[in-house]
């Protein structure tokens, strides 16, 4: 198994756990985790942990001239700051490319600063 697909499958395991336990009101740092789809043009948060005013952000499209949306649109990983809905984190990006070699999303995995 390769090590995207490895990267995939740990953190569609670890998403519904990461959803459930961002529920809980804690005093500890809590990851930051999201599966984008990428559209040939963007990439969307299709599932993540990412909430503004208590909504999820779901639906919401990657900043097009963000850093993270540079590297992934070359197929390279990010690992850096990244601002999101108003909130620092430790980010890393990783893209996923299917059989054909076509981008086909990313994985974002973060803890805030």
């Amino acid at each position: 198994m390769n090590s995207m697909r490895r990267m995939f499958l740990i953190l569609s395991l670890l998403l519904p756990v990461t959803v459930l336990a961002s529920g809980v009101a804690s005093a500890e740092t809590r990851l930051a985790a999201t599966i984008l789809s990428y559209d040939g043009t963007d990439f969307v948060r299709t599932q993540t942990t990412l909430t503004q005013d208590g909504q999820s952000e779901a639906g919401t499209k990657l900043h097009r001239n963000s850093a993270a949306d540079k590297a992934l649109s070359q197929k390279q990983p990010y690992t850096g700051p990244a601002t999101l809905f108003g909130h620092d984190y430790d980010a890393n990006y990783a893209p996923m490319v299917g059989a054909d070699g076509k981008l086909t999303g990313a994985l974002f995995v973060a803890v805030p600063k």
